[in-house]
């Protein structure tokens, strides 16, 4: 938390310094979560 008092804090510090980034993060985390619930719905047809 880089000392902070908490990450909310720690966030509203720096947040701004990363906009692009956060775009990014959203993106691979959406697609992270798309591939384990396909998987599962494979798994399950194939089960």
């Amino acid at each position: 938390m880089l000392g902070h008092e908490s990450a909310a804090i720690t966030l509203d510090v720096y947040a701004d310094l990363f906009d692009d980034d956060l775009s990014a993060v959203s993106l691979n985390l959406e697609a992270a979560a798309r591939e384990q619930s396909v998987g599962k719905k494979w798994a399950a047809l194939l089960a």
